[in-house]
């Protein structure tokens, strides 16, 4: 299953991802996590809410890129990162995102479609 960051466990597993182990702010970690479940689901897929709660190398992907996200999006409140070249045009990273949702994408839709086959 997926990080929850209601449960105190998941929480502290957060908080030490992100290395906010002495933070009193819950509140805006928790926010973060979410954000970041919300966004990685519909870049992802969500018509498929068993997708979410496999226990197997997919989810620990998915994880990661939950504590990925939810680490940048607490400190720097974006899923990017800019930077000036030598000519001082910015330049945008996406943290290899953009690779590793392609790679959760098509777990999501062979896992939707093996769901369908079964159901015929």
């Amino acid at each position: 299953m997926i990080l929850d960051s209601n449960k105190k466990e998941d929480l502290e597993e957060i908080k030490a991802a992100i290395r906010e182990d002495y933070t009193d702010d819950e509140v805006g970690i928790k926010r973060a996590v979410m954000s970041a479940i919300a966004y990685i689901k519909g870049a992802i897929g969500n018509e498929k809410p068993s997708f979410y709660l496999q226990d197997n190398e997919t989810i620990d992907l998915i994880n990661l890129a939950i504590l990925l996200l939810t680490d940048h999006y607490y400190h720097a409140g974006s899923a990017t990162i800019e930077s000036q070249t030598q000519n001082g045009a910015l330049r945008e990273y996406d943290l290899g995102f953009n690779s590793m949702l392609l790679q959760l994408k098509a777990s999501y839709l062979a896992f939707k479609e093996d769901d369908n086959n079964e159901e015929k």
